[in-house]
């Protein structure tokens, strides 16, 4: 695993004051180009749902626990995502926090053939 990684942090609205609380996203040189910790609150506000990578370089959503000057880094639970088809890009929670909805890219890559269309010229080969 790389030393890449975002950090989550928490404000108090009403005071502007930081919150002491973090969560450390860790990501690999070349993961797919995404917003590391893209969060979402729990409806109660004791957790925190955000977009992270497993051991296996793959993309999901995680939930941890809220718990201002506390490490709660061993309550990470993995809840929906890490699959190899496609990346999970950023999340969302119903109003009553009874459902998810993933965001989903899919990265692909393909090279095109341009025969006999008129300006599309091969390159140039240099003579020895």
């Amino acid at each position: 695993r790389s030393n890449l990684r975002s950090t989550i942090r928490v404000l108090e609205v009403e005071s502007g004051r930081v919150v002491p609380f973090t969560i450390d996203v860790r990501y690999s040189l070349g993961a797919p180009a995404i917003i590391w910790g893209r969060a979402r609150w729990s409806r109660d506000g004791r957790a925190i749902y955000f977009v992270g990578g497993n051991e296996q370089g793959l993309s999901g959503v995680f939930e941890q626990a809220f718990a201002p000057g506390r490490n709660t880094t061993a309550t990470r639970r993995p809840v929906a995502g890490f699959s190899p088809e496609f990346v999970t890009e950023s999340l969302g929670l119903s109003p009553d926090g009874s459902r998810l909805t993933l965001s989903i890219g899919q990265e692909s890559a393909s090279i095109m053939v341009a025969d006999g269309v008129p300006g599309a010229l091969p390159p140039a080969r240099k003579l020895r």
